[in-house]
């Protein structure tokens, strides 16, 4: 038995330690991507050849990829941050003086109805603004995320070819469905931490939640690696307990330090595309995948079967083919 804990704490371990340390690969990804580029072009050059200018295509490379991890950061923690100060901070301040001021309220009191009017207004602004702007963040992250993606290949396979193309109509089926499953287990997990057992709930909530932002940060890289939906999810519910440990620092990091929503959410916004890093730089046949024994079985946990299946009827129902049953 304890082999097996053994195991299970060398997986978490990796994953923790896999989050950590390739956060920092984006300040070292330049230097490592040119000395792999100039040692490959020192390799093929005839010894007496002229050496060419320094002037190699892993510069504008990695212009690109700061560029695009710094649009990452804007537009995640920027964006969204800044829709959420000024609801928060600047509309709901001002409407609540005109409020007091047209009811003739004192500022300082706060009545049943303008409580309701807050909460309907609160609603609706999530529903409008945070919830589509999610939505919109997916397709704009995969998007800035090639380039990102296609540097860290390249550094983890020493070779300068890009990563496989992706087709616009795989992309929008493949993140559609993804993200309807990730809907459903967010709301799997509030549910599970809404239990009336103090502990267990909040334990059990914090598992699902390092499972779910391994699984975002994971999944661009696994898009462009031509895995579908099934398969990424086979992937973590396989090796939790390494994907539990590579999300426990995002997850204690935005939801643990501060009491307030919209200061975690701007932690996580402005983490997030570090993480997406860290998980492109994993070689997952090195640093997950284990030699399968009967004594080095790791227990599935199938904690998105649920969310899956409900996925399916849904897309059952609206006519819509299943990234499962289009991708290869």
């Amino acid at each position: 038995m304890s082999f097996h804990f053994s195991l299970y704490f060398d997986l978490f371990c990796r994953g923790l330690y896999d989050a950590v340390r390739n956060s920092f690969n984006v300040l070292t990804i330049d230097g490592d991507f040119s000395k792999t580029s100039s040692e490959s072009t020192s390799i093929k050059q005839h010894p007496h050849q002229p050496k060419p200018k320094n002037s190699s295509p892993s510069s504008s490379d990695t212009k690109r990829v700061k560029s695009n991890l710094a649009l990452l950061c804007l537009f995640n923690g920027g964006i969204l941050l800044c829709g959420m100060l000024c609801f928060n901070y600047l509309f709901l301040p001002i409407f609540r003086r005109l409020f007091n001021t047209l009811a003739g309220l004192d500022s300082s009191s706060s009545s049943r109805p303008l409580l309701i009017i807050q909460h309907v207004l609160t609603y609706t602004f999530n529903f409008l603004w945070l919830i589509p702007a999610f939505v919109i963040s997916k397709f704009v992250n995969s998007y800035w995320f090639r380039d990102i993606a296609d540097v860290v290949y390249k550094k983890l396979t020493n070779q300068n070819e890009t990563l496989p193309a992706l087709s616009f109509s795989r992309s929008i089926s493949d993140i559609t469905f993804s993200l309807v499953m990730q809907v459903f287990f967010v709301i799997q997990s509030t549910l599970i931490l809404l239990i009336p057992v103090p502990i267990l709930n909040t334990i059990f909530g914090n598992i699902c939640l390092c499972l779910l932002y391994s699984f975002y940060a994971f999944e661009y890289a696994w898009i462009y690696a031509n895995l579908n939906v099934k398969k990424r999810v086979e992937r973590i519910e396989s090796h939790w307990p390494y994907f539990l440990g590579f999300g426990l620092p995002l997850t204690m990091l935005s939801t643990q330090l501060f009491k307030s929503v919209i200061v975690n959410e701007c932690i996580f916004s402005i983490l997030f595309p570090f993480a997406i890093v860290a998980a492109t730089s994993v070689n997952f046949k090195k640093r997950v995948q284990i030699e399968q024994t009967p004594q080095s079985n790791i227990v599935t946990l199938n904690i998105f079967a649920g969310c899956i299946r409900l996925t399916s009827r849904l897309f059952d129902m609206l006519g819509t083919k299943h990234p499962s049953t289009t991708v290869q």
